[in-house]
């Protein structure tokens, strides 16, 4: 004889779904999104005598030093820079948008990062002064060598704010310093443009934006595990549904979905309209039962479901209310 699983049975077995699924993971990392480093410090940051060449886009490159280092310390999970780009493209803003802590709170919560780093270079700066050496030389001789001594200084200051993506709150903020303070360093005329030319190819600026990345890197990664519990509200739908009581949402990791969330699964009703402007003041929707989730991707996910009635596609899942 076989026995009918009971309503409390198919819960059991739900959960007990849920937990090995979830107990079967590593802790997820902390996942966030660097935007491009404010570059404005940059552009008078280099006076270079008889020399004439564009900035380079420096707040990018510091950016992408910062993603670099965070990737090979392991400690978080950072959002591919080509999943930024595209967001921002889709969100029709341009990169100047990305300063703005609103409007990089509201690209965060779309990627579903816990938290957002935006940065600023706040001082680029370059010195280099011939203090001797060289001379003239005729058809390769006489005079003395092509070298020349010179004094070179840099500095680079780097500061980052870990911006909340629910509330666009600086959560905290780090800075990152590289100075080089060199005398007397043999340069040889002919290959000058080396240290000095180029300025997005200057080993000793590059020296310094090292030190300073190090510097915010570790600062950062003290923060990090300081970082609140995200709440996200999951809002989404249905978008299939079987027999068997299994559904396929079109929300996920990016919505803040997650292994072992509990989900409510509504059917929508009529909209209550106020009379005079027509505004949708409420919905008489009906809550059917709740969803486990137990699988997830980036863009949407799997929950098993019981409730009064099956579920159907374009029923809405919500999250759970909080306890007051």
């Amino acid at each position: 004889m076989v026995k009918i699983a009971t309503r409390a049975d198919k819960w059991i077995i739900i959960l007990i779904l849920a937990g090995a699924t979830a107990w079967g993971q590593i802790p997820q990392k902390k996942r966030v999104a660097v935007f491009d480093f404010d570059n404005a410090a940059v552009q008078s940051g280099i006076s270079i005598p008889f020399v004439q060449s564009t900035p380079p886009n420096v707040g990018k490159a510091a950016a992408d030093l910062l993603i670099t280092k965070l990737v090979q310390d392991g400690n978080i999970s950072v959002i591919e820079r080509d999943a930024i780009d595209k967001l921002l493209a889709e969100q029709n803003l341009t990169n100047s948008d990305r300063t703005d802590p609103t409007t990089a709170a509201k690209v965060g919560r779309i990627l579903g990062v816990d938290a957002i780093i935006m940065g600023t270079i706040t001082h680029y700066d370059f010195m280099d002064k011939t203090t001797g050496g060289g001379g003239a030389r005729f058809a390769g001789f006489g005079g003395s060598s092509m070298k020349t001594k010179h004094d070179i200084a840099a500095k680079v200051l780097i500061s980052t704010r870990l911006v909340s993506p629910d509330t666009a709150e600086v959560l905290a903020v780090s800075e990152g310093a590289g100075e080089v303070d060199r005398k007397g360093v043999k340069i040889d005329v002919r290959d000058a443009s080396r240290v000095m030319g180029v300025q997005a190819n200057n080993p000793i600026m590059n020296e310094c934006m090292d030190k300073a990345i190090a510097q915010l890197a570790v600062q950062l990664e003290q923060q990090f595990p300081k970082l609140p519990p995200r709440s996200p509200v999951i809002d989404g739908l249905v978008a299939d549904a079987s027999d068997s009581g299994q559904l396929v949402l079109n929300v996920g990791r990016q919505h803040g979905v997650r292994v072992g969330d509990h989900l409510q699964v509504w059917r929508a009703g009529r909209e209550i309209k106020d009379p005079v402007t027509g505004k949708v003041l409420m919905r008489d929707d009906t809550l059917l039962g709740e969803a486990i989730v137990v699988t997830v991707n980036d863009i949407s996910s799997i929950a098993h479901y019981i409730g009064k009635e099956p579920a159907k596609v374009l029923d809405i899942v919500k999250s759970m209310p909080k306890a007051q």
